[in-house]
């Protein structure tokens, strides 16, 4: 559906080239199956930040298809990406411990959107309360090994990209690797 914006539509004889795509794909970052249900015939791909968890695919992929409308011929034509924080270092120790600091900051949020992320309840009450008192720090070491591979990507390049291979063997059409401050990291680390 070509999108006609009300002010200032842009014509293809007003340009001095022609549109190659005058259909844009749209991006949907979004958790919320009401956001989804509410922009689904308008989006071509739906993006799930903070999660490389092959688990919450599944879930994303009915949420699309309870939604699903007459205008698309199937829930398939709408893909799926998955972004979160990215730590990639030869010493995957080292880059599992910076990545559970990052994920820290935004793991209480994430547990409460993802039903797939398995945090035992106890486990979980203590997050929340520690990232009720901001104490990041505190959040980043209850954080296990198993956690983090559901809320980053983090280890050796080797680690990473199985990472990411088990979200594309779970349906994933796209995956964004880390933040502007994980790219910092690792440049200051690669030398």
């Amino acid at each position: 559906m070509l999108y006609q914006p009300a002010w200032l539509p842009l014509l293809e004889e007003a340009l001095r080239w022609r549109m190659h795509r005058p259909d844009v794909p749209f991006l949907l970052g979004t958790w919320g199956p009401q956001t989804l249900n509410a922009c689904l015939d308008q989006i071509a791909e739906v993006k799930i930040g903070g999660t490389a968890n092959p688990r919450v695919v599944s879930a994303i992929q009915q949420v699309i298809g309870d939604a699903a409308t007459q205008d698309r011929d199937s829930p398939a034509d709408i893909g799926i990406a998955v972004g979160a924080v990215t730590i990639v270092d030869r010493d995957g120790k080292a880059a599992r411990e910076t990545a559970r600091r990052e994920a820290a900051l935004y793991l209480n949020i994430i547990a409460r959107l993802d039903p797939t992320l398995g945090i035992e309840p106890d486990l979980l009450s203590q997050i929340h309360d520690a990232s009720a008192r901001y104490d990041f720090e505190q959040v980043a070491r209850y954080i296990s090994d198993d956690i983090l591979r559901r809320v980053a990507f983090a280890g050796t390049p080797d680690e990473v990209a199985e990472q990411a291979a088990h979200l594309f063997d779970a349906g994933v059409q796209r995956v964004e690797f880390g933040t502007r401050a994980t790219w910092f990291f690792q440049m200051k680390n690669m030398n």
